[in-house]
């Protein structure tokens, strides 16, 4: 066992160093098999969850401790192989109610030597235009010596000391606009981390253990697990935030493509999903807008799901999330919100199975489902903690401590038991950080009718506790009960005072009536696993689509017409990728080409009542202007439209509705009162701009774009840069007139304060026009690494197909780029040929396919009012794409379409 121990205490940094016990951690009992038999509560009040008396004597920080992890147990008793011992965790896991941080306040990552610590910090700085501080590199600058270095010539209490002491000056200098990055773990690093915890954040970063076996490279996977039990419980007693870090893994397809589509197999392109899941993470931390996140730029990012109409919620089990297979994006199409149901409490309680050992997998075990989620898509987490009917109080216990745990992995939203004792459900509403707090309850045997004055008391109960929402749910026995339940919405309705939103139906495949009618967040099945782990009564019966198309056919909704506008539209995608979509999403929407020669020849159609909106292709992308009513802020920005939205019912002033009442017109039929034009094509050039910079290009203060061209299509790409953050943009165009022009635009733009839609550092941003291939690059500029040709790619009418490419000079970055042509007509281009053959310099090349989907979604959302199916309509530009266009060669796509997984979600 000492040789163990010394493994261990290795691995952990410390060389000699281990957990030891010091008697602090509170003992728990296991199941028992006492149950607790009136937990179906008649009355909210009388009946609720009552914990033990001694868990109601125990302090405040003792009640709300996690579960042990077995290292705990196999600690216990003093060490007697003679080796210098880190002191065990001398507080229990923080968990306390943290207030609202400054958005410059640093952060601090800790966790274990392979957690993945310093890529997150690199990220998360890079996105934050933070400075990254490693306390290792900070101990070798004030030593001279490395902590390993420094133990074997001061010995380790003097080491530990040193650290302390290191840490704590970092702390007290760099408390703002900085990222530490820790991985001690002696006793007075943990006072201090739980100091700055109480106004800043420290997350506490965790990987599987074959990511840390294999970067540790060690052969004992049990030795793994133990260290991973000490850690965990030291970290998260000085924590206040978790994170998961999956291990990415670049595809066989990504690593084998070689064709000239191939565009640079660079290995960072497998961290782009890391990237996106840490960011989406901290934008959940920090106040709300302090994280420069992409999602944002959608239209229903910036509307609450609970303010929408006809939202569902698709409810996964956590067995199944963690299990081998599953691909969370293919089973939410539909979907606004996925739920994580962990059943695993009342399967426990069923087969008295309950330990420290399996209470402290299932703490871990959520952690890592919830990272899995939401690496896996961009729409928000519900977390379910199922309480059974029935539960002994160490269930009950449990049940608390995985709340006040889940509370630390900063899911959007988390279900709360209402049957809990009020005490508890307003501690868990204290420390709830920015979670949204739903008050479930579903009573499942024997339940009051729909006329019971005991769910209007559930309601209330959650009102006034403080919840976000609440949950309120039965088993329909009949018919009937589909209609009764009108009586307690009506009776919530006429309340008086402030009001949460109320999710009310009847399960089972006898309620499908009511969850098809209720609003807001019914749970609904994957559509695509016919059977996931099956719980009776709790799984739902219905699918989102399954859902959306009884709207239909109850006449709620009406069924559209979508097109896609332009002078020659024929070959174009969209109408194949939003086909798809609409159909997996329930949705009968039709979305035809229509090719013209001028805007009369859409007249008759943008006036047609079941008219549902349109995609503007070229040229009408600014003559559509005339035609609109309202533009949004990023249209007029812009200049050009390239999304048309009918509005059926305006303000009382007369403007357009917004937030969620601009919603209101999505897929309703009728008069329409005014057109209203928005821009999604600077969504799909600054997505894509975002996954082919590699880290080395990175956006910074002097980082250059360059643009070809000076029509619709440039002005969005204008703004996309500015979006990112490029503040030197360089403009060649044919007719320099026209480029001129459009920097003019932007300058106005740049000092107009009114439209609130680029930062205020785009004020210093500064453009220049080259007139000729043939003039050198601008001195004063950095070469570009960032290269946007908008530029037709084919020939319109009599004007041939461009052969264009860029001075050679233009391209010799040091660290490569990103080069992107907006047209996906011909994708064999002499302007794409020249950046693959640059692959090696690491240019990343990329074209209007890998465009086309981005800006897709966005309008999608506008027409649907429901969240796009990205992996579905990526698929489907790739699958549409004609075999005989020009000189392209279907078959060069086929690693791109097998590669999807590779795209960020």
């Amino acid at each position: 066992m000492a040789g163990v121990k010394r493994s261990i205490g290795s691995m952990l940094g410390h060389e000699d160093a281990l957990l030891r016990p010091n008697g602090h951690a509170r003992p728990r009992s296991h199941y028992d098999g006492t149950t607790r038999d009136n937990l179906d509560p008649s009355t909210p009040k009388s009946q609720s969850f009552r914990l033990s008396d001694a868990l109601h004597s125990q302090t405040p920080s003792q009640n709300t401790s996690q579960p042990n992890s077995r290292a705990a147990s196999q600690s216990v008793g003093p060490q007697q192989d003679g080796l210098t011992r880190t002191p065990s965790p001398t507080f229990p896991p923080l968990t306390g109610q943290v207030p609202d941080f400054s958005p410059d306040a640093s952060m601090v990552l800790v966790g274990m030597r392979g957690a993945g610590k310093s890529t997150l910090a690199v990220m998360a700085s890079s996105a934050m235009e933070r400075k990254v501080i490693d306390m290792e590199q900070a101990f070798q600058r004030v030593t001279g010596l490395s902590s390993a270095a420094y133990k074997a010539e001061h010995g380790s209490a003097e080491c530990y000391k040193q650290q302390a002491k290191v840490l704590q000056g970092a702390l007290q200098r760099h408390s703002t606009g900085c990222i530490l990055v820790c991985s001690w773990m002696e006793s007075r690093v943990q006072s201090l981390l739980r100091e700055f915890a109480s106004s800043h954040p420290v997350i506490h970063i965790v990987r599987d253990a074959d990511a840390i076996q294999n970067h540790l490279r060690f052969r004992d996977p049990t030795k793994i697990r133990n260290l991973l039990d000490v850690s965990n419980a030291i970290f998260r007693s000085c924590t206040n935030f978790e994170f998961f870090n999956v291990s990415e893994k670049a595809s066989k397809s990504l690593l084998a493509r070689t064709s000239m589509s191939e565009r640079s197999p660079a290995p960072y392109l497998t961290l782009k999903h890391v990237e996106r899941h840490f960011l989406k993470f901290l934008s959940l931390v920090y106040p709300a807008g302090t994280i420069p996140f992409a999602d944002s730029a959608f239209p229903l990012s910036r509307i609450p799901t609970e303010e929408r109409n006809f939202t569902y919620a698709t409810s996964i089990p956590l067995t199944d999330i963690l299990g081998d297979g599953v691909e969370v994006e293919e089973h939410v199409k539909g979907a606004d919100v996925v739920q994580i149901v962990v059943h695993d409490l009342a399967d426990h309680a069923e087969h008295g199975t309950l330990t420290s050992e399996t209470s402290a997998k299932l703490l871990a075990d959520i952690t890592k489902g919830i990272g899995v989620v939401r690496r896996s898509t961009i729409l928000p987490i519900i977390l379910h903690l199922f309480l059974p009917h029935t539960a002994t109080d160490e269930i009950l216990r449990v049940y608390l401590d995985l709340v006040h745990h889940a509370v630390r992995l900063a899911p959007e939203m988390m279900t709360v038991d209402l049957r809990l004792e009020d005490v508890h459900v307003s501690r868990i509403i204290s420390i709830r950080k920015r979670t949204k707090i739903i008050g479930n309850c579903f009573i499942i045997s024997d339940p009051p009718t729909w006329d019971s004055p005991i769910w209007m008391s559930w309601y209330k109960k959650a009102n006034n506790l403080g919840c976000h929402i609440a949950r309120l749910i039965r088993p329909a026995t009949s018919i009937d009960d589909n209609f009764s339940i009108n009586h307690l919405k009506t009776s919530v309705a006429a309340l008086q005072g402030p009001k949460i939103p109320l999710i009310s139906y009847n399960s089972g495949n006898l309620g499908r009536n009511s969850q098809a009618l209720n609003r807001i967040l019914t749970v609904v099945r994957p559509d695509s696993l016919e059977r996931v782990n099956p719980k009776p009564p709790i799984t739902p019966t219905i699918t989102a689509a399954g859902a959306t198309k009884a709207l239909f056919s109850s006449f709620i909704y009406d069924q559209m017409k979508l097109y896609v506008f332009g002078a020659n539209v024929s070959y174009s995608l969209s109408p194949a990728m939003h086909t798809a979509a609409l159909k997996a999403c329930g949705l009968p929407h039709t979305y035809e080409p229509v090719s013209c020669s001028s805007l009369r020849g859409i007249k008759h159609l943008i006036e047609d009542p079941e008219f549902g909106g349109a995609s503007v292709g070229l040229p009408f992308k600014v003559e559509i202007i005339t035609l609109t009513h309202s533009l949004s802020n990023h249209a007029r920005a812009i200049g050009a439209v390239n999304t048309l939205i009918p509005i059926r019912f305006l303000n009382e002033d007369g403007t357009i509705p917004t937030g969620a009442a601009f919603l209101d017109s999505v897929n309703r039929a009728g008069p329409i009162k005014a057109l209203y034009g928005e821009n999604t094509d600077w969504i799909g050039i600054r997505a894509t701009i975002r996954r082919g910079l590699s880290p080395a290009n990175a956006v910074v203060s002097s980082t250059c774009g360059l643009v070809i061209g000076a029509g619709g299509m440039a002005r969005a790409t204008v703004y996309a840069m500015l979006q990112v953050g490029i503040k030197n943009i360089v403009i060649y165009n044919r007719t320099r007139k026209n480029a001129e022009k459009m920097v003019s635009h932007f300058t106005q733009l740049l000092q107009r304060k009114d439209l609130g839609v680029l930062s205020a550092e785009s004020e210093h941003s500064r453009f220049h026009v080259i007139g000729s291939l043939e003039d050198p690059w601008p001195t004063e500029y950095r070469l570009p690494t960032v290269i946007i040709s908008c530029i037709p790619t084919h020939r319109i009418g009599n004007t041939p197909t461009p052969e264009f490419t860029l001075p050679d000079e233009w391209l010799e970055s040091r660290t490569g780029g990103v080069a992107i042509e907006w047209g996906y007509k011909t994708l064999d281009t002499p302007f794409l040929t020249q950046f693959r053959k640059q692959a090696h310099r690491g240019w990343v090349s990329m074209d209007g396919l890998d465009m086309l989907p981005e800006q897709g979604f966005a309008q999608f959302e506008l027409f649907t009012g429901r969240r796009a199916p990205r992996r579905l309509m990526r698929r489907m530009v790739f699958e549409a794409y004609p075999v005989e266009e020009g000189k392209s060669n279907f078959e060069e796509l086929q690693p791109r379409l097998r590669s999807l997984d590779e795209q960020e979600t």
